[in-house]
């Protein structure tokens, strides 16, 4: 299992397009991922899901993979939350 622990730094919080290609990115991966925020798990390959967990600005995240695909989906979703998540 690899781990990824970040805080949301985005002032619009985890808005529709990061949702949207989280979601995709981790469908492309054989492996299980998801987030978990203030002890919810939310299921990363559901942007719905992704979406109505309702992240904010400053909350704390950690990305969870587990599976045979487990280091190339961290390194593509890290991408992402790295581009669209931790700035402003």
């Amino acid at each position: 299992m690899k781990t990824y622990p970040f805080t949301i730094q985005s002032s619009r919080g985890l808005h529709a397009r990061p949702c949207a290609s989280i979601a995709a990115t981790a469908k492309q991966f054989d492996a299980s991922i998801s987030l978990e925020t203030n002890g919810q798990e939310i299921d990363a390959s559901n942007p719905i899901a992704l979406m109505s967990a309702g992240i904010s600005c400053g909350d704390d995240i950690i990305l969870r993979i587990s599976g045979k695909n487990e280091d190339e989906a961290l390194k593509a979703i890290k991408e992402i939350i790295n581009n669209e998540l931790l700035q402003d």
